[in-house]
């Protein structure tokens, strides 16, 4: 089943998207959405779907954001194809 997405987009690989946690109990303290992006492996296998919260993300952020050196860059013909 898919999951329940809040944002109106299409889903490819590396966007991300809010989708809602279908399973939550209400006197839960999970998160009431999550963000999912679609990923593959660097030779193109073994797709597959990871979820974040957003605090995750936001951490990720952060960390990128002190650790400029280790960041990764897309190519032109990537960029123009976004």
């Amino acid at each position: 089943m898919a999951g329940a997405k809040i944002d109106k987009v299409r889903v490819v690989a590396g966007r991300l998207i809010r989708v809602k946690n279908l399973n939550r109990p209400g006197f839960s303290n999970a998160a009431r959405e999550y963000v999912a992006v679609q990923v593959e492996d660097a030779n193109g296998k073994n797709e597959r779907c990871l979820l974040f919260t957003a605090d995750q993300i936001a951490r990720a952020e952060n960390r990128a954001m002190k650790n400029r050196e280790d960041l990764t860059k897309k190519g032109f013909l990537a960029d123009l194809f976004d």
